[in-house]
């Protein structure tokens, strides 16, 4: 569940109800850099009741005569909220770009048309630079640690991307558009199937993350009086 360490870091402050958990994931802006839809939360402060994660430990009395249900972290919570960090920190899965796939042909592509496009998003990209960094310098007093983290890697990521694309549509302008030269890695005994340079041999593979525990190993029996089991 993407949600799962959002909402348990989030009760690490606290109890709270789930409106106020995606008021404050909200505020945080969190869907810019975190693949995960706000609109679900509720759904997921659900399944981890259900899981023994959270509990209720209250009911607050809201306008219209609503009731709003607060949750609070259990052992078996702050224990998995514990593991699932580990698990991210420990992440080394590789990130691809998504221009990638596209890059690999480029030699078979109109190169007006693909600058054209790469410069609209440079644009793009440029544009939403400037209120980022803004965002960043402004908040800087109040942020957390690892909230100015988060926004100086994606502003250094942001820099970095940006005079690639730059250089990218200087080549395509230049014409120095070359496909791959299959008999020179013949020659160099390359392809098919050559050997690569043995510092690149050497690299290990990219490090998968540790598993933590499956939440359902915490879940508890049901139970047919908790309306949540």
């Amino acid at each position: 569940m993407k949600a799962e360490l959002l909402i348990l870091g989030v009760l690490q402050g606290g109890d709270l109800h789930p409106y106020e958990i995606k008021r404050r994931l909200t505020a945080a802006h969190v869907d810019h850099y975190i693949d995960v839809d706000v609109g679900t939360l509720y759904y997921a402060v659900r399944s981890l009741a259900r899981d023994g994660l959270i509990e209720a430990k209250g009911v607050e009395t809201v306008a219209r005569g609503g009731e709003r249900t607060t949750y609070g972290l259990t052992p078996a919570g702050k224990a998995r909220f514990h593991a699932l960090m580990a698990e991210r920190l420990a992440d080394l899965s590789p990130r691809y770009h998504p221009l990638y796939p596209a890059l690999m042909f480029l030699h078979h592509a109109d190169p007006a048309v693909v600058a054209d496009a790469l410069r609209h998003r440079l644009r793009e990209q440029l544009a939403y630079h400037a209120p980022l960094k803004a965002l960043a310098d402004h908040l800087a007093p109040i942020h957390s640690t690892g909230m100015r983290a988060i926004l100086e890697n994606g502003l250094a990521h942001m820099e970095a991307e940006n005079a690639w694309l730059a250089r990218l549509v200087d080549t395509l302008e230049a014409g120095d558009i070359r496909p791959p030269d299959y008999e020179r890695a013949r020659l160099m005994g390359l392809f098919p199937g050559g050997t690569l340079p043995p510092e690149y041999q050497q690299l290990p593979p990219p490090a998968k993350a540790p598993r933590s525990k499956p939440r359902s190993a915490n879940r508890p029996k049901p139970d047919a009086k908790n309306p949540l089991s």
